[in-house]
Order: structure tokens, then C-alpha cells, then sequence
């Protein structure tokens, strides 16, 4: 059954009318939070530590040099910078210009920036010179912004801008004492207009688009903040991408910057920057997806650390396997809370004083009074999740089949899989369409499949998950091939392609035949049995 398009205003406003929605601009509310707490830190990240009076100095700068530019309110911009002051500054100050940020992540390559420049038309971009060795800039350079669309092209650091450069390099961040304040903004954007665009990492081909709106992801943020204990004493921090919904705003950078705490800013989840950063700043949250906590768990065992200003770790993205959750409470001396959400809505979270069955079993119940969760399924059995609220999503930008996301009465299709306990608690199964969630990133085995269809010497693929200690799930290709194929002559041609490096599968195997069941479909429980051996009798020849 096909469902509707949702009427923004009309949700809006009857959630302004509860009092949910507080009219107010997520850059307005984040000001304001800079007002009161003016002398505490912010942010922590190698190129600045910045207070919050230094932070909006920082603000206004950029502000002023991104409308000397030309950019409008309106105007689309592609953001793809590491976690960094820098990044921070520059995601707040294009939304306070009134500009849309589309967050790309920083494993995006060049299909995805073609496919986002095609759907949004945007008017710049700006990106990272050096991200773990990958220069995104000259990404984009190659590519040739003036094919793209793009007016101006940005980098965080570089050669100052000159007649033989292609790109602006952005301001320095204001890391003096402040002796003159700059003067307050005396207008902040519509609170119903879109603060900047989030991307899926579903199913599909290409990364859909999902518009987040300023009063209704502040609200999200700030009831994800209250939910998970984040004041002017957290200092949380950031090892996932920031441009993940996870770390941007559950509760993340925006919840602690709206709380008057401090953000610690981590170039990547390895333990090895992550564990004296925690030590030396004093961290008391952080977030982490199972895959990665596994390794930290692992690693605190060998790699000297003290934890002992660590309260709370945020465990998203997929459930906790068996035995991890206490190991991660027995490992750091933290409580976790265990959650649900994703880009387009929904977050839920357990809660500090729940239980160890639920808060180790489960994922927790909604952040909001206003939230509803249902289960399109018979009672107490797994079904699709369905869900509507004050901060859900009102539809992808620019996708035709936005419609078929919602049902009649107005409920998102998640598209994941789970039930609800009796108590109210969400437990999640799965997704209704298969994904492989790889290190928290979502992998779609139909875009893999696809991809392997044009890889030179390839006449047949099967692409599936497999359980691993390292990643979570690991992408497994099952290949019909020309002799010399394999996963190198992948990594490469998939590279060449501008394809994102995440997607590219970790385990190649070649089959004489794709073997079927009976029905036509692809037999991948005979598929993960051959996985599996090849897999462990590599593991035996490497040790």
C-alpha cells in the first residue's frame, strides 16, 4: 500500500503547540548556550582547544567570510571535513549563514560526490586535505568543480588562496583571550527550515538524502542529551565520524555544545589515540558501535590506560553480542547505555538506573513522551518498526519515493526489524531488507552485487554478510570468475571507479556456479558454510 507525503508545517506546528518544539533555530539555541557557558572549553581536537567565547569568535569570522563569498541562505553546500575543530566550526557556521551542509562521510569518494552534486546542485564544497592520508580536495579538483556545478571549492589548511589555486583555504580559528566581542547575529534562519542534510547509508545504490529541520533536530539532540545524563561537566568523546547522526547529535557534539560540556575531538576509533585522550582530558562519555568497543575491550587488556574519569558509554548502530555489554562494564568500571536511531528519526536509549537485563538486552525505549514506536507484526512478534514523533523526518530530498516510506496515518517505515517487551523496551532484529552493517556503516549487498557486475572478468555475484570480531559483519563476495580475479583486482578497479572504500567486500570467494535453492534463490546458507572455512583456514595459515 502506498502511503502519503507528509505536511511539515502541520507537524510542526502542532508540536510547537505541545511544547515540544521550542520556535528556536539549532544555531540560535547553540548561541545561547555559548552566552551562558562563555568560559568553559568546548571543543578539544588537534588544531584548536577553543572556549565557547573563542568558539563563537570563531563563528563569526567564518560566518562573515562564507557570506563574502556569496553564499546565500538556501544554498547547498557539500561538507566533507575529519573530526576537527575546524569541522565544527564550519558545520555551525553554514548553518547560521542559513546555507544547507550535506555531511558526507569521509570514506565517500567520487561517485557519491557526483551522484550528491546531480541531486542537490550545490554551490560549494569543502573538504579535508589530509584525512588518514586522503586528500578529498584534490578529489574534487580532479573531478573539476566547474563540471560539478560547484562555484567555490574550500579546504581546511593549504597554500593561501592565489590566481593558480582552485580552492579557498578557511579561516584560522580565534584561539586568543577574547577582548572584544563580536556583535550578536540580530537574525538566526527560520526554525521550520532545513538546518542541514543528514545521508542514509540504506539499501540503496546511492546515499539517499534526509533533511533534518532546525527546531526538531534541536530537540532531538538536547532530549537525547537529557536522556543520557550530558551536562556542563561531560566532556564527551567524539572517535566516530561526526558526520554519522550517532556522533553529530545522540546526543554527540550538538547535545554536549547544547549542555555547556566539552567536546574531545578524535581523528579515528583506534585505541591508541582514543585511550590517552581519554586519560589526558578527562573523558566521562563516549559512543561506540559494538565492533569497535570490541577491539577497545580487547586492546585495554595489553595497552596501559587509566579509564578512571570514564562514566558512561553509548553503545549504537547494531546490539551488543552476547557477553560484550559486561565486558565493556567490567573493562572501563563504566554503565552503558544501549540505543536505537537512525538519521531519518526515532532514538531510543536505556536508561542509567534500568535494570542490567535491559540495559544489556535491549535497546532501550524513546527519548520522548511524544515519540510513537508500534510493530507492524502480531503482538510480541518481531515486525517492521514503525515510528512518528516530534524530530522524525518529513521525507528524502528529491526522491520520488518518499511517499512509500510513511503509512497513511503518518508512521515512518524504519525498514529495520524488532519487537517490544512488556515493559516497552525495543529489541532489534534486523533489517526487512538485508544490509550488512560493517563497523557501524551500512552495506548494501544489491550495491555491491551491482558494482561487481561491472569489475572486468566477473559474470556472476553473490554478496552477503558473515559475523567478524573485527568489523561486526564482514562483506563476502561470492565470485563467478576469469583465472586472477580477486580481491585485489577488485580494491582496485572498485577504487578507480570513485567507489567508497567500505563498500568494497573484506572476503572474496570464487565459485564455479552461484548455487540456487529450489525456488530460484541464491542458496547463502551453503555460501556461508564455504565463507566460513575459507575464512578459517586463512586465519590458520596466517598464525
Amino acid at each position: 500500500m502506498r502511503g502519503r507525503d507528509i505536511d511539515r508545517n502541520s507537524v510542526l506546528k502542532h508540536y510547537e503547540g505541545t511544547g515540544h518544539l521550542a520556535r528556536k533555530s539549532l544555531c540560535q539555541e547553540l548561541f545561547e548556550s555559548s552566552e551562558i557557558y562563555s568560559d568553559h572549553v568546548a571543543v578539544i581536537a588537534d588544531d584548536a582547544h577553543l572556549t565557547y567565547a573563542q568558539l563563537e569568535q570563531s563563528l563569526c569570522v567564518f560566518t562573515e567570510e562564507l557570506r563574502e563569498s556569496g553564499l546565500s541562505p538556501g544554498d547547498h553546500v557539500l561538507l566533507q571535513l575529519p573530526n576537527t575543530a575546524a569541522y565544527v566550526v564550519t558545520l555551525l557556521a553554514l548553518m547560521r549563514v542559513g546555507a544547507i551542509p550535506t555531511l558526507l562521510l569521509p570514506a565517500h569518494r567520487e561517485a557519491e560526490v557526483a551522484a550528491l552534486c546531480e541531486s542537490l546542485h550545490p554551490v560549494a564544497y569543502i573538504g579535508g586535505r589530509d584525512h588518514l592520508g586522503f586528500d578529498t580536495v584534490a578529489m574534487v579538483e580532479a573531478m573539476g568543480p566547474g563540471e560539478l556545478g560547484l562555484k567555490e571549492l574550500w579546504a581546511d589548511n593549504g597554500p593561501t588562496h592565489d590566481k593558480e589555486s582552485s580552492y579557498r583555504v578557511l579561516p584560522g580559528l580565534f584561539t586568543a583571550p577574547i577582548s572584544t566581542k563580536c556583535s550578536p547575529p540580530t537574525k538566526w534562519p527560520d526554525p521550520r527550515s532545513v538546518a542541514l542534510n543528514l545521508l542514509s547509508g540504506g539499501t540503496t545504490n546511492m546515499p539517499k538524502i534526509i533533511p533534518r529541520v532546525h527546531e526538531a533536530y534541536a530537540y532531538n539532540t538536547r532530549a537525547a542529551a537529557q536522556c543520557c545524563g550530558v551536562g556542563p561537566d561531560t566532556v564527551y568523546l567524539a572517535v566516530l565520524s561526526t558526520s554519522h547522526d550517532f556522533a553529530l547529535a545522540q546526543p554527540g557534539i550538538l547535545g554536549t555544545l547544547l549542555s555547556g560540556g566539552t567536546v574531545v575531538l578524535c581523528t579515528s576509533a583506534a585505541f591508541d589515540e582514543a585511550f590517552p585522550a581519554i586519560a589526558t582530558h578527562g573523558v566521562t562519555l563516549t559512543a561506540l558501535v559494538p565492533a569497535v568497543a570490541q577491539v577497545w575491550v580487547e586492546a585495554a587488556e595489553w595497552f596501559p590506560a587509566d579509564f578512571s574519569s570514564l562514566e558512561r558509554i553509548i553503545i549504537g548502530a547494531a546490539a551488543l553480542n552476547d557477553g560484550l555489554g559486561e565486558a565493556i562494564q567490567d573493562r572501563f568500571g563504566v554503565r552503558i547505555h544501549q540505543g536505537y536511531g537512525m538519521g531519518e528519526g526515532i532514538t531510543t536509549f536505556t536508561r542509567i538506573d534500568d535494570p542490567p537485563a535491559v540495559i544489556l538486552g535491549t535497546q532501550g525505549r524513546p527519548i520522548s513522551d511524544a515519540d510513537e514506536l508500534v510493530i507492524d507484526g502480531p503482538g510480541g512478534e518481531p515486525g517492521e518498526i514503525l515510528e512518528k514523533g516530534p524530530y522524525t523526518f518529513f521525507g528524502y530530498k528529491g526522491n520520488r519515493d518518499t511517499p512509500d516510506c510513511f503509512t497513511e496515518d503518518g508512521f515512518f517505515r524504519t525498514g529495520d526489524r524488532g519487537y517490544l517487551t512488556e515493559d516497552g523496551n525495543l529489541v532489534l532484529c534486523g533489517r526487512v531488507v538485508e544490509q550488512i552493517n560493517r563497523l557501524g556503516e551500512n552495506v548494501s549487498p544489491s550495491e555491491v552485487e551491482t558494482l561487481l557486475s561491472g569489475t572486468p572478468g566477473i559474470s556472476a555475484a553473490a554478496v552477503f554478510p558473515m559475523p567478524d570480531r573485527a568489523l561486526g559483519e564482514r562483506t563476502v563476495a561470492a565470485i563467478v570468475a576469469q583465472p586472477g580475479v580477486n580481491r585485489s583486482a577488485i580494491l582496485d578497479d572498485f577504487l578507480t571507479r570513485g567507489v567508497a572504500r567500505y563498500k568494497v567486500p573484506d572476503q572474496v570467494i570464487t565459485v564455479d556456479e552461484i548455487p540456487l535453492i529450489n525456488i530460484g534463490k541464491v542458496d547463502k546458507k551453503k555460501l556461508r558454510a564455504l565463507a566460513a572455512a575459507q575464512f578459517t583456514d586463512r586465519e590458520s595459515e596466517q598464525s
